[in-house]
C-alpha cells in the first residue's frame, strides 16, 4: 500500500503502536507533507471504536496546541486519518533543564501544554495518557498534543476496567493506576510526570516491570528533580512535585492555576539570567531580554563610579539593584539613583553573583556576603579569586587561582575539589555536569553534588568562561583556538583558530557560535558544524560578548560599542568614545548598560 485515498502518498513509518502505525505522507492534491495513522487490521472491534473515539475527539477541538486533524477515510478495510505533520520531536527532547535559552525554550512549551490542557478540561475532555511521546514539538520548540486513544469524553462510557488499566506507567496518576475516578487532575499528574523527565532526563519513576512501576506511583515520594539536575531551581522543583502529590485533591487546582505559577516561575529563570554573569549557569552570553530596534538606542551617563571596572569583571542584575567590581573600591552596588561600595581587603575584578544575598570575592581570596548591614567574609581561599562565582542547588561555587574549586552551602565549605593550575574562568553547568577550565591546560568534568571527577579533557590554557548551548560546549583557549565539545559523546566537533589571544567569553545562540580576539576580528561560527558564516573587523576585544533579541553586542578596548545582527552581520548601531572597555554590555529590557574602565556608566535605550 503505497498511496491511500488517491492522494496520500505513504513515504515511511515514523510511528507504531499495538494498535495502528503512523507513516510520513505527502498529501498529492494539496502538496504539503503529512501524517497518517493507520489502524492494523487485525485489531479487535474494541480498538476500532477506540480509534473512532480519538478521530471524533480531535475532530471537535480546535486550538493550536492540538493536532488538527485534516481528513479521515477506510482503505483495503483499515480505518486511517490524516492529521498535521509535527516533526520536531517529542517533548523532552527539549530537556534535560539548563539556565538559559533551552531552559525558556522547554517551560514556553511547557506554558503551551498547559493551555492546551486548560482547554481540553473545559470542553469535558480528559486525555488520560499524556506521555512525551504524545506531546509533539514543533522545530520552533512549540508544544501540540496528540494520541486521543484513550481520551475520555463527557457524556461517554469509561474506558477503565477492574483488573485493567489503560494509559502509559510511567507516566499515570495515582487514582489512574488503582482504577478509581478520574478527574482533570489525573492529566495534571502526568504532566508533571513529563515535564519531570524533561527537567531531569528520567521519569519520577522506573521499575523492571509495569507493575513495580506504578506502585511507586501510588505509594512512594519522586526524588527531588534538582537532585537528578542541579540547574533545576527550588520554584521550579516545587511546581512540579506538587504536580505529583498523590492525592488529586493537593494538586494545584486546575491546568489555568498551574499556568499561572509556572509563568511566575518561567518570570524567575528569566532574572537568574541576570543575577549570574554571562546569562546564567550555563555561560552562554544570551539574555532573555534586550532592545528590538537598536538603530534607535541613545545614550546616557547614569553614574561615575569610583574605582576600575576591569576585565574580567561584569554587571549583575537582581530587580532594581546593580553590582560590580571596581578594583580597589570593592564592590559598587547600584539601587534607585544611589551609590554604595562594599569593601574587600584587595581589589575586586570577579564578577558578583547575586543568590539571595550578593557574593563577591577579591584578589585577596577572600568570599564576602552582603545581604544589608556590613558584609561579611564568609570563607578564605589560599590565593586571590578573579572567576565568576556560580549558584546551583542551594550551593555556591568558587573557583580560586590557588587551584581549587570551593563549594560552598550556606556560608561553609561542603567541598573542594583541587584541578591544578590557576582558575580563571567561571564554572559553567551543563547537562548536569560542571566544567571547569584551568590555566593549565585542563578541563575537569564534575558530578556537581560530590564532585567526583567524570573525565577530563586537554584543551589548552583557558582565561574565560565556557560558554553551553544546543548540546554544545565551547573551549575558548587563551592562544586563540576555539574547540567545540559535545560533552555526552566526549567528542571534538571542530576547532576553529582567532588571530590572536582569547580574552573576551565567546556567546552562543540562534545556532551560531560569535567569538572575538585581540586579533580584531569578530566572527559567527555554524555551533554544528564549526563554518564561518560572517566576519567583521571591530578592532582588539577583552569585554565578552552579549545576545539578546535578535541582535549581538561587542565592545572594544578603543571605546566603541557595536551591535550586529545576529544572522545577518549587519551593523545596526555604533557609538564611539566611551572609553576602554573591558566589562561585556548588559542588554536588559530598560536597555544596554555598559561601564567604561574609568568608571562610567552608560545605558543605551530605546526612545519611549
Amino acid at each position: 500500500m503505497k498511496r491511500i485515498g488517491g492522494r496520500y502518498r505513504l513515504e515511511e513509518p515514523i510511528g507504531r503502536g499495538g494498535a495502528a502505525e503512523v507513516w510520513r505522507a505527502f498529501d498529492e492534491r494539496l502538496l504539503r507533507p503529512v501524517a497518517v495513522k493507520l489502524l492494523f487490521p487485525h485489531v479487535q472491534a474494541a480498538e476500532r471504536e477506540r480509534f473512532a473515539r480519538e478521530v471524533r475527539a480531535l475532530a471537535r477541538l480546535s486550538h493550536p496546541g492540538v493536532v488538527p486533524i485534516y481528513d479521515l477515510g477506510e482503505e483495503e478495510g483499515r480505518l486511517y486519518f490524516v492529521m498535521e505533520l509535527v516533526e520536531g520531536g517529542p517533548f523532552d527532547r527539549l530537556g534535560p533543564f539548563e539556565e538559559g535559552v533551552e531552559g525558556r525554550r522547554l517551560l514556553r512549551a511547557a506554558l503551551e501544554v498547559l493551555d492546551t490542557l486548560d482547554h481540553l478540561h473545559a470542553q469535558g475532555i480528559l486525555h488520560r495518557d499524556l506521555t512525551p511521546a504524545n506531546i509533539l514539538t514543533t522545530p520552533g520548540g512549540h508544544a501540540k498534543v496528540m494520541d486521543f486513544g484513550l481520551a475520555y469524553l463527557a457524556g461517554s462510557e469509561g474506558l477503565t476496567r477492574t483488573g485493567y488499566t489503560l494509559g502509559t506507567p510511567l507516566y499515570m496518576a495515582p487514582e489512574q493506576a488503582t482504577g478509581g475516578a478520574l478527574t482533570p487532575a489525573a492529566d495534571l499528574y502526568a504532566f508533571g510526570a513529563v515535564l519531570y523527565k524533561a527537567l531531569t532526563g528520567e521519569p519520577p519513576f522506573s521499575g523492571k516491570h509495569d507493575q513495580a512501576i506504578l506502585y511507586k506511583h501510588v505509594y512512594e515520594a519522586p526524588a527531588p528533580p534538582e537532585a537528578k539536575n542541579p540547574a533545576v531551581f527550588p520554584a521550579l522543583s516545587r511546581l512540579v512535585l506538587d504536580l505529583l502529590k498523590k492525592k488529586p485533591e493537593d494538586r494545584p487546582k486546575g491546568a489555568r492555576v498551574v499556568h499561572r505559577r509556572l509563568r511566575r516561575v518561567a518570570r524567575e529563570l528569566e532574572g537568574r539570567a541576570y543575577r549570574t554573569a554571562r546569562a546564567g549557569a550555563s555561560r552562554s552570553g544570551h539574555y532573555p531580554e534586550g532592545p528590538l530596534a537598536p538603530e534607535t538606542l541613545h545614550r546616557e551617563e547614569i553614574a561615575r563610579l569610583a574605582g576600575e571596572p576591569a576585565w574580567p569583571g561584569e554587571l549583575v542584575l537582581s530587580g532594581e539593584r546593580m553590582a560590580l567590581g571596581v578594583g580597589a573600591r570593592g564592590v559598587a552596588l547600584l539601587e534607585g539613583g544611589a551609590v554604595r561600595y562594599l569593601p574587600a581587603e584587595d581589589e575586586i575584578s570577579a564578577p558578583p553573583l547575586f543568590a539571595g544575598a550578593l557574593y563577591y570575592a577579591g584578589w585577596d581570596g577572600g568570599v564576602y556576603r552582603f545581604s544589608g548591614g556590613e558584609p561579611e567574609r564568609v570563607f578564605q581561599a589560599q590565593a586571590e579569586i578573579t572567576a565568576a562565582p556560580l549558584e546551583a542547588g542551594g550551593r555556591v561555587y568558587v573557583p580560586s587561582r590557588d587551584g581549587r574549586l570551593y563549594v560552598l552551602e550556606n556560608g561553609e565549605l561542603a567541598y573542594a575539589f583541587e584541578a591544578g593550575g590557576h582558575l580563571s574562568a567561571g564554572a559553567t553547568l551543563y547537562r548536569g555536569m560542571l566544567f571547569l577550565a584551568s590555566e593549565s591546560g585542563w578541563v575537569y568534568v564534575l558530578e556537581p553534588t560530590s564532585g567526583r571527577l567524570l573525565y577530563k579533557v586537554e584543551a589548552g590554557p583557558i582565561h574565560v568562561p565556557l560558554p553551553a548551548a544546543e548540546g554544545v560546549v565551547l573551549f575558548p583557549t587563551w592562544p586563540g583556538e576555539v574547540h567545540a565539545f559535545d560533552p555526552l559523546s566526549r567528542e571534538t566537533l571542530w576547532t576553529f583558530e582567532l588571530e590572536g589571544e582569547i580574552w573576551a567569553a565567546p556567546a552562543v545562540g540562534y545556532g551560531l557560535a560569535f567569538l572575538a580576539s585581540w586579533g580584531g576580528v569578530l566572527y559567527a561560527v555554524d555551533l554544528r558544524e564549526g563554518d564561518e558564516v560572517w566576519s567583521a573587523r571591530v578592532g582588539r576585544v577583552t569585554a565578552g560578548l552579549s545576545l539578546a533579541a535578535g541582535v549581538l553586542y561587542v565592545a572594544t578596548e578603543e571605546g566603541r560599542m557595536l551591535a550586529f545582527d545576529a544572522k545577518s552581520g549587519e551593523l545596526r548601531f555604533e557609538a564611539g568614545g566611551l572609553g576602554e572597555l573591558q566589562v561585556p554590555p548588559l542588554p536588559t529590557e530598560r536597555g544596554v548598560y555598559l561601564a567604561s574602565l574609568d568608571g562610567r556608566l552608560y545605558r543605551f535605550s530605546e526612545p519611549e
